[in-house]
């Protein structure tokens, strides 16, 4: 939980020192004037004090010392105070002003629910758009617009008009993502040369399936990949993205996979790009879900399929299985998953892909657990 650092807490409104004049005199039963009288402050002078619209001075302070036993350091304190809540207060209204007008420009540009969805935008504005400037790693307005232009020259952001993708959802997810990999932070370089074995042990993580996301985080970890799961955004159908952060790749899966055989697929898939395509302060590579591929994604599904099972061991599986039906597959994937060491269900998901068949009722667990 955050604490409140009360040295820098700007009040709604400054409290006068004549506000403890006034206290002090109901509490005696004591009037203005009689106070006026005993201190030989004029009266218009203490009336203009306790309505707040004149400063004490010090030389008033040690005459209503005097006569109400109230320390005049006490009183010069308030009203040193006063002065400076009402600094602040001015401070604060010119800053709300400020980010107020930024607001109202930003908030067209970037996907609204899904920020207050992860709780970046909480409703106060100033607070607001300062995290929304630490997400786009930007200092005002210029900066996010030259980021966002140079953003919408990426190929993810024409996609087909089928999917309705709209832009800003991808470039808020995409920025969020790499503020989130800024934070985490790991040790080990990666090294590519061991992206064999990292694909091995993997695989025996999906098939175990138990804590399976923070095992999949651990072992990317120990190969020196930052790991993420993260909320999907909008209707944007985007399974995974790949990048590069500081001296590290990483890889995000979205919340949208639900399964084991599509959560081993993505995670592999994004794995091929960190071998096959990522360059250090390279662009980052977006699984959004499309009916046309580019020849990168297209050489990362191969690399996601043959991690698990080689294409040519699954052609020589499908040949001995042709004339089995799409309903009667199950113990011949269940026995070929357990020769190769993998989760039946993710060579059960490849199987309804390449037939074509997906209503064949479910034979395995296909929960992440």
């Amino acid at each position: 939980m955050t604490k409140m650092n009360l040295n820098n807490a700007v009040p709604f409104e400054a409290t006068h020192v004549g506000e403890v004049i006034k206290d002090e005199l109901a509490a005696r039963d004591m009037k203005q004037s009689e106070l006026a009288e005993l201190t030989g402050i004029q009266k218009p002078i203490l009336n203009d004090i306790i309505k707040g619209k004149r400063a004490l001075t010090p030389e008033m302070a040690l005459l209503l010392e005097k006569a109400l036993d109230v320390p005049a350091q006490f009183l010069m304190n308030v009203q040193t105070n006063y002065e400076l809540d009402c600094a602040r207060i001015s401070e604060r209204v010119v800053e709300q002003t400020k980010m107020m007008e930024v607001w109202k420009i930003i908030k067209d540009y970037i996907c609204v629910p899904f920020f207050k969805k992860v709780d970046v935008i909480r409703g106060n504005v100033i607070e607001d758009v300062k995290r929304l400037f630490e997400v786009f790693d930007v200092t005002n307005l210029d900066e996010f617009f030259g980021l966002k232009a140079m953003e919408m020259e990426l190929a993810y952001y024409k996609k087909s008009e089928k999917l309705a993708t709209d832009p800003k959802d991808i470039f808020s997810w995409k920025y969020y993502c790499y503020s989130l990999s800024k934070k985490q932070k790991i040790e080990q370089p990666f090294e590519p040369e061991r992206i064999t074995e990292l694909t091995k042990e993997l695989n025996q993580v999906f098939l175990e399936n138990n804590e399976t996301i923070s095992k999949v985080k651990e072992t990317m970890n120990r190969y020196g990949i930052k790991f993420l799961v993260v909320n999907k955004v909008g209707q944007v159908p985007v399974d995974g993205m790949s990048f590069w952060m500081g001296d590290n790749p990483t890889i995000v899966v979205t919340e949208r996979i639900a399964s084991i055989d599509n959560l081993a697929f993505t995670t592999l898939h994004e794995v091929g790009h960190t071998a096959l395509h990522l360059e250090k302060d390279g662009k980052a590579m977006i699984n959004i879900e499309d009916e046309k591929k580019d020849e990168k994604e297209t050489e990362a599904d191969n690399f996601a399929r043959n991690a698990t099972i080689s294409d040519a061991d699954w052609r020589r599986f499908m040949m001995r299985t042709r004339n089995v039906g799409p309903f009667k597959i199950a113990p011949y994937i269940e026995r070929e998953a357990t020769e190769r060491g993998v989760h039946p269900q993710i060579l059960f998901g490849r199987y309804k892909h390449d037939v074509g068949v997906y209503q064949i009722r479910r034979a395995f667990d296909n929960k992440i657990h």
